[in-house]
């Protein structure tokens, strides 16, 4: 039996004002890749009347050569038939994979780092074409991982991506019911990419394999629908009653009371209220935290937690203290990526390309600052201070030792060697938060790119309540 498009219309109509999925949204941008499910979303979005501005971002991954062309080609044209807004961008993995980086990871990074640089939260949102039955395989998937409830669940019609708000109104339906809801618009010719029949790919492997033989053996995949939803439901649980134990922290008594289930939520909770921003908590350090609360805590114990971050345990509770590692020195070539990840110092550089602003060129934030586009260099060195750095700050016609500009912003000896020091060629160029160069000076009318260093997690998604996401 066909369900008729109307009848999709209307779930989907359904399940968004349930969930709450476009409140407080004016502006839709969504991830389309030309494939059905996206297809489908698209259409689906410009169908219900929403009020909503929808815009069709296409990411190309410079990964598959002539099909990955002919995609953004297929896409472009399915938009400008139907008068759908449309935006590409080049993503260019390969040339930016990272040691010991799959592909498949390296393009979640950098579509991550796309989201996070050019969408603002309170006004759009990121719609991506997740279905129940990539929620059936997540879950499967995170279950070998070895994930908790949260984990688990870790797809939701509402999430933030670092700031970003993510939606996911296609969870209600099936993949078949969108395939046939596009055979009954009219729409055949969607994209079909080779590489999702990979087996050798995890993901791949439990679409194709695992789950068509629990449905063969079994006869259906309703139990794993029904796991799903008493899942998700503890999951909630569990982080409401993390927000409520969260003053536990303050006592080493407290912390020693909490159940186990509760000890790495509340620590990734009061972690995020500490920095500002999302933290992942590994393992390994909620598990040492564990040991040392079963041993007491008669000398300060100190757990490295990742991120340059330390925890220390003792009477008091637990307090975050940073660790002396300085900042490792890196390569960025900002204009294919975008977005910079500095993990060891729990924050990330962002370039973005625009016109010079009016007045003198300088950035209002502390953390950011204009350059003239025409004076940086394809690459940038982003390494810790060393002895003898120099540069001619803003305004100076002679050079300046770093030491001395330093001592002048007061930052704290122990605190600069995990200062990002941003060179152009062998030219210091900027120390986020501390004076920027001269060099580079925009002035009107030119283009400028703005360097924003901002406080933020690892490359991962989570949503409100803590819980690991995917893109």
């Amino acid at each position: 039996m066909v369900t008729a498009p109307s009848t999709i219309a209307a779930r989907v109509g359904e399940f968004v004002r349930e969930h709450g999925v476009f409140l407080g949204v004016r502006c839709v941008r969504v991830g389309f890749s030309g494939g059905a499910d996206s297809t489908a979303l698209l259409l689906l979005l410009t169908d219900l009347g929403l009020g909503l501005e929808v815009e069709a971002v296409h990411l190309h991954h410079g990964i598959r050569g002539e099909a990955a062309d002919a995609d953004a080609a297929w896409c472009a044209q399915f938009c400008a038939a139907r008068g759908i807004r449309f935006v590409t961008a080049g993503l260019s993995v390969p040339a930016v994979r990272q040691p010991g980086e799959s592909l498949e990871e390296a393009a979640r990074r950098l579509r991550l780092a796309y989201w996070r640089a050019t969408t603002a939260a309170h006004v759009a949102a990121v719609a991506l074409a997740h279905h129940h039955d990539d929620c059936l395989e997540d879950l499967l998937l995170r279950l070998a991982r070895g994930a908790n409830a949260g984990g688990l669940t870790a797809m939701r019609p509402v999430g933030e991506v670092c700031g970003v708000r993510l939606l996911r109104p296609l969870l209600c339906l099936r993949r078949c019911e969108i395939e046939a809801f596009l055979r009954a618009r009219g729409v055949t010719d969607w994209r079909r990419d080779a590489s999702n029949a990979d087996t050798t790919m995890r993901r791949n492997a439990i679409r194709h394999e695992w789950l068509p033989l629990m449905r063969r053996t079994v006869g259906h995949d309703n139990g794993l629908a029904c796991s799903l939803a008493a899942l998700r439901e503890d999951a909630d649980c569990l982080a409401d009653l993390a927000h409520a134990a969260l003053a536990a922290v303050g006592s080493l008594t407290a912390l020693q009371r909490l159940h186990p289930a509760l000890l790495p939520r509340v620590l990734r909770l009061w972690l995020q209220a500490q920095t500002g921003c999302d933290c992942i908590v590994p393992r390994a350090s909620v598990l040492r935290v564990r040991r040392e609360l079963e041993r007491g805590a008669d000398v300060p114990r100190r757990i490295p937690i990742g991120q340059g971050r330390l925890l220390r345990l003792d009477r008091d509770g637990l307090h975050l203290v940073a660790d002396a590692a300085p900042l490792a020195p890196r390569t960025w070539p900002w204009r294919r990526q975008p977005w910079l990840d500095l993990p060891d110092i729990g924050a990330a550089l962002v370039a973005e390309t625009m016109p010079a602003p009016a007045g003198p060129g300088r950035a209002t934030a502390p953390l950011a600052e204009f350059f003239a586009l025409e004076s940086l260099e394809a690459e940038l060195q982003v390494r810790p201070w060393a002895p003898g750095d120099r540069m001619v700050p803003f305004g100076w016609t002679t050079p300046a030792k770093l030491q001395d500009l330093f001592t002048a912003a007061r930052v704290p000896r122990e605190q600069r060697s995990r200062l990002p020091v941003l060179l152009n060629g062998a030219s210091v160029l900027w120390v986020p938060g501390v004076r920027r160069a001269e060099f580079g000076r925009v002035h009107p009318g030119c283009q400028a790119v703005r360097l924003r260093l901002v406080r933020g997690p690892e490359a991962c998604i989570r949503d409100g309540r803590g819980r690991v996401e995917t893109l």
